[in-house]
């Protein structure tokens, strides 16, 4: 009889965890379909309880930081939770989408190489990725508002070339971007170094020319480098698309800075403004590691900087966090100075000492 009771809770686990993750997803569409209906109130009460019921450091508590991102009534915060996820749950299936929305955001401000920082971080740590066309077509909108003409008709070739028959949509996108390309020589490689981007500096350099009719690069030719670009048509105003209402996301391609905080030898013995009290309710965390030693490795380092680093936590993730504060406002202040030098984080609840 016991035998029987284990053949069926084996076959039983997987049909619920099927049956949750499909309650889920719809109770998420139904979040989505009453903000877009104008009931946000509601519909952001039903993310919330989703991500309450959800245990902390699993996917499901990530989807649901996602889609209260995707939800949120201001950038602000859903950036909060946008960068929660890249730094508190890098394995989550989210996190291209993720890097899309915040290079987005970045465009939106106008921090160029904001933009292409988590632009070149989605093409370099996630290469197989299917978002590395649309993250080409949006690196190749930075680019032009960067007046990088070139490398920007490069990497709409690039994004062209990796699209396929049912991506319609945004092919026509990029073939309407590419009408600026007319009459322009390019770099082969597309740009995926980090910002800001220089030229190559050569006496020549290998080019292809857009065929605007076609939307195809003709095979290449030599060109000498000094040849200017001409015959670019002005360039159309920016516009960032509304959330599709199918929920399904849109992304952009980051930049190729550290995946963690760098810290520079001159920020050395350089103090948050605002003073840890030792006994605050908030802290600023700034990474996550499955490591424990990666994560005290970082913690150290930024010791050695002048920050009150410490590792929280006793199960991976191990999260590398900063001061203590009294009040959210003195740890904002903290996580705001940070990012001034070049380190992302956010404000967390401290943990109990």
């Amino acid at each position: 009889m016991s035998r029987k009771w284990l053949i069926a809770v084996v076959v039983l686990v997987p049909m619920i965890s099927r049956a949750q993750g499909n309650s889920d997803s719809t109770a998420y569409r139904r979040a989505q379909t009453l903000v877009n209906d104008g009931n946000a109130t509601m519909g952001r009460a039903i993310v919330d309880s989703m991500i309450a019921r959800a245990a902390p450091g699993t996917n499901a508590y990530a989807e649901g930081l996602y889609w209260r991102g995707v939800l949120s009534a201001t950038a602000a915060d859903a950036e909060m939770d946008y960068r929660r996820i890249i730094v508190d749950y890098p394995l989550s299936p989210r996190v291209e989408d993720v890097l899309l929305r915040l290079a987005q955001l970045e465009l939106a401000r106008a921090d160029y190489d904001g933009a292409l920082q988590h632009l070149n971080r989605l093409t370099l740590e996630h290469p197989g990725s299917t978002a590395r066309a649309r993250a080409g077509y949006w690196t190749a909108r930075v680019l032009f508002e960067k007046n990088d003409i070139q490398k920007a008709c490069a990497a709409n070739a690039d994004a062209l070339s990796r699209t396929g028959e049912a991506d319609a949509e945004l092919r026509n996108q990029i073939s309407y971007l590419n009408q600026r390309c007319v009459g322009i020589a390019l770099a082969t490689a597309p740009p995926i170094t980090p910002a800001p981007l220089t030229g190559t500096g050569s006496d020549s350099t290998k080019t292809i020319k857009l065929d605007s009719s076609a939307g195809q690069p003709t095979p290449p030719t030599k060109t000498p480098a000094a040849v200017q670009p001409t015959g670019v048509p002005q360039k159309s105003p920016m516009q960032l698309p509304a959330t599709p209402k199918d929920a399904k996301p849109t992304l952009i391609e980051p930049p190729a800075k550290e995946r963690y905080p760098v810290i520079k030898a001159a920020e050395k013995k350089t103090i948050p403004s605002e003073p840890s009290s030792g006994e605050g309710k908030y802290s600023v965390q700034v990474a996550a590691y499955n490591v424990k030693s990666q994560a005290g490795a970082m913690a150290a380092k930024l010791k050695k900087n002048g920050y009150e680093a410490r590792v929280s936590g006793t199960s991976a993730p191990f999260r590398v966090r900063i001061g203590r504060y009294a009040t959210e406002a003195q740890a904002s202040a903290v996580m705001r100075s940070l990012k001034a030098k070049q380190i992302n984080g956010f404000v967390v609840k401290a943990e109990s000492q």
